[in-house]
């Protein structure tokens, strides 16, 4: 009798682990077709691969813990959990890698300006493009506002903050800059540099001819967010 709750949980076992099998023998079989398509394509070639084997999985898990006579439910389990857990734990590993890799040394960092700057878009100025995009040195991260509410962020990777750092607004404002009321659809810039104070400036035609530096920074800021991988999450 001692041997059936340990019987009863190795089938309930059983389904988790056949479908992390599953998965795993799902994507591997997918990656010859995936290495000879674009990059985006192979991806979705491995997630099928993986969603199709971890179906199979919780199908043939389900079949062997039902159908499985006592004395063989708990050999199964042996034989399926020890790859489950290998996978599970090489799985894990490599989250940990790839978060590791978004992550620069502080010394990398040296040297460089701190600022908080953005680029801000009236709605009407280009309905598809983010109605705000950040910049934000002091607490290392950027944050785009997508234009369906969403809100992105990311760490700021040391190679980004001297990218935007590069084309910072430097000596004084160009009077055509001057951050007056919009009469039409706009872009503006914000920022606020340690040392170097702070300003604003509105990006009509007339500020962009007297200060290329600021289209510069505006473009920058657009493409902040691809410039550099940065383990982005979104909301």
């Amino acid at each position: 009798m001692s041997a059936m709750p340990s019987r009863t949980l190795a089938r309930w076992l059983l389904v988790p682990a056949a479908i992390v099998v599953g998965v795993a023998i799902g994507a591997l079989v997918s990656l010859p077709g995936a290495r000879s398509a674009e990059p985006l394509v192979g991806g979705a070639i491995v997630a099928l691969g993986a969603i199709a084997g971890g179906g199979a999985g919780l199908l043939l898990g389900a079949l062997a813990a039902w159908k499985l006579p006592a004395r063989r439910v708990v050999p199964a389990l042996w034989c399926l959990g020890v790859p489950a857990l290998v996978i599970l734990g090489l799985g894990a590993r490599g989250v940990w890698q790839i978060d590791q890799a978004t992550r620069d040394p502080e010394e990398a960092y040296a040297g460089l300006p701190r600022f908080v700057v953005a680029l801000e878009r009236d709605p009407s100025h280009d309905p598809y493009l983010a109605p705000r995009v950040k910049v934000d040195a002091i607490d290392r991260q950027w944050i785009t506002n997508l234009p369906d509410g969403r809100s992105c962020s990311g760490r700021l990777r040391a190679e980004v903050q001297r990218r935007v750092s590069s084309v910072l607004p430097d000596g004084e404002q160009p009077e055509a800059c001057e951050d007056s009321a919009p009469t039409g659809p706009h872009e503006r810039l914000v920022w606020r540099i340690e040392g170097s104070g702070s300003g604003a400036a509105l990006l009509d035609a007339d500020c962009l001819a007297a200060a290329p530096r600021y289209a510069q920074l505006a473009h920058v800021l657009s493409i902040a967010s691809g410039l550099a991988d940065s383990a982005a999450s979104c909301d």
